[in-house]
């Protein structure tokens, strides 16, 4: 679905413009949109505010490593 690529910004200016006049023009999908756009704005809120705890972040840190070490040829 093209809605979570215009979210992103993950279009070109075109498909930007197409999207945000169908979205003007069709209630159904701008309220999907909407919804989805909340939805976005939700997540992203919920999970900038919290870091991992230290150690937690040193293990991936350390696994990282690891994956990166042995799957370089």
């Amino acid at each position: 679905m093209r809605i979570y690529h215009y979210l992103d910004g993950e279009l070109t200016t075109t498909e930007i413009r197409e999207i945000s006049i169908h979205l003007e023009k069709c209630p159904a999908c701008h309220d999907e949109y909407e919804i989805e756009a909340l939805l976005k704005e939700l997540v992203r809120r919920s999970c900038s505010r919290e870091q991992a705890p230290l150690g937690l972040r040193e293990k991936i840190q350390r696994r990282i490593a690891v994956e990166q070490t042995t799957w370089q040829i």
